[in-house]
């Protein structure tokens, strides 16, 4: 059975916005206490977005319509109508351009208030809040919400201040598609497996890399083996996240393994993982001999602090080291940043 994390919900927050490069919400809550950031505070933050636009941006647009219809009106579809004049019924099936208010953006902000306002999980009154603005977009019906229908959002001039409304709805899908995948979910900490996590953590340490520093470049890089023969049958090798020093020659390649127990155990002795050991040794031996390369492998922090320096010769080192994702979200940030600092 996968390992099980419980990470806070505000942590959750930090992870999701990076990995779907919306840093900007996580500086813009900088002034708020950590601990505040719950789902519920995260509600509370949407339907601030959400009434606003209902009252004062609400965007229309025109859109095209295939219904079937007593007044023939736009662009007749002949087949599509024959079932119903074969059988001498008053219909058509006509195509319109309808200047309407259900547009993709306008059903993303309906399905979210709907799926607020039937958790069982968050306060009272952000639910009837969230029923009340249900109740103010009539004309627009709710959608399923999943990750397709944001990935074809596009924003334009005049619905560019959709954009946070958008951000904020996508994390809080997110966060109940992550938390609710086990059944296991709070206003506080979700239970996420450790397959799930890996993922997540590794798409969030590429972005949060590439986003905060400018002294390396960022890149998933896909290296070519060493040796003579079918490459087509041998393995991939493609990093979760290498750093590039733009001003001197050294490199960091950075692997996250997310186990619930960072030791194997064999005839009572404990000792790191051996397959990401020898994936990790294997990257660094296949880098040019002209730079300096370090790798580190992160481990989630489950009551072993881990902070281990490995040196093969004057070129290449490799670290294992563990990060606590229930700490403070300052305290992880300043961490992974102190990380390309290390020798």
């Amino acid at each position: 059975m996968d390992g099980i994390f419980k990470v806070p919900i505000r942590n959750l927050f930090c992870l999701l916005s990076y990995a779907n490069e919306m840093p900007e919400l996580v500086k813009s809550l900088n002034d708020f206490d950590e601990d505040l950031i719950t789902y519920d505070f995260m509600a509370t933050q949407f339907l601030r977005e959400a009434e606003n636009i209902i009252q004062h941006r609400l965007v229309k647009n025109y859109v095209t319509r295939v219904e079937p219809t007593k007044n023939l009106g736009g662009r007749m579809l002949m087949n599509e109508s024959m079932p119903f004049l074969i059988a001498k019924l008053p219909m058509v099936v006509c195509v319109k351009d309808n200047y309407s208010s259900e547009i993709l953006l306008n059903q993303v902000m309906k399905s979210t208030l709907s799926a607020i306002s039937s958790n069982r999980f968050i306060k009272e009154e952000i639910r009837k809040k969230s029923f009340v603005l249900m109740e103010a977009m009539p004309e627009i019906e709710c959608q399923k919400l999943t990750k397709d229908m944001f990935n074809r959002i596009q924003f334009g001039r005049h619905t560019v201040h959709y954009k946070r409304m958008v951000h904020i709805a996508r994390l809080l899908h997110e966060l109940t598609f992550l938390s609710h995948k086990r059944g296991n979910w709070s206003l506080f900490s979700a239970e996420i497996d450790e397959k799930t996590l890996n993922q997540l953590f590794e798409k969030f340490l590429f972005h949060f890399y590439r986003i905060e520093q400018n002294e390396y470049r960022v890149s998933s890089e896909i290296m070519q083996w060493r040796l003579i023969g079918k490459q087509s049958l041998l393995p991939t090798m493609k990093t979760d996240v290498s750093l590039t020093n733009k001003n001197s020659p050294e490199k960091i390649v950075i692997d996250a393994k997310f186990y619930k127990n960072i030791f194997q155990e064999n005839f009572g002795k404990s000792s790191f993982h051996s397959h990401n050991m020898y994936q990790l040794y294997t990257y660094l031996m296949h880098q040019p001999s002209s730079l300096s390369v370090r790798g580190i492998l992160i481990y989630p922090y489950n009551g072993i602090e881990v902070n281990e320096v490995y040196q093969w010769d004057e070129r290449i080192k490799m670290a294992v080291m563990t990060i606590n994702l229930e700490d403070s979200w300052t305290n992880i940030y300043d961490h992974l940043l102190s990380v390309l600092n290390k020798e």
